[in-house]
């Protein structure tokens, strides 16, 4: 099966927080997972806010985005194309979404995954209305 994962739910992979051990579960029955290029930036800020909070230290952060960067090796990355911004504007055009939103759904439309997996609602309510076998990983 190919996944895509948006950056709200691929974060989990590197904290231990509600939700965690379902996208490793989804991880380990994918053929093929996919990420958007933008994912990297937006899992980093994710983390970086956790250090900032006081919430996980330095270590710990270096010890995340080494496991993000390697999995940026493993996994397919797709860069946002003219193709995919067509989708992500139609996309927002039917749906109130953050433009990074809209870009993990119209990079999972020109990917042709066979489920999307995200962590926010609003985007997984687009995501099907856009066509999309989509997975809600409850927070």
């Amino acid at each position: 099966m190919k996944l895509l994962f948006d950056s709200s739910a691929i974060a989990k992979r590197y904290k231990r927080e509600s939700g965690h051990d379902a996208v490793e579960r989804l991880l380990m029955g994918a053929d093929t997972v996919v990420l958007a290029a933008h994912c990297k930036v937006e899992i980093a800020s994710c983390l970086s806010r956790e250090v900032h909070d006081h919430s996980i230290d330095m270590d710990q952060y270096a010890y995340a985005m080494g496991e993000v960067a390697q999995d940026f090796v493993d996994f397919e990355v797709r860069p946002i194309s003219p193709e995919i911004e067509a989708l992500a504007l139609a996309v927002m055009a039917q749906n109130r979404l953050r433009a990074m939103d809209a870009l993990h759904i119209g990079t999972a439309q020109v990917a042709r995954v066979d489920l999307f997996v995200t962590a926010d609602r609003k985007q997984a309510l687009a995501a099907q209305a856009a066509g999309l076998k989509t997975e809600l990983i409850e927070a």
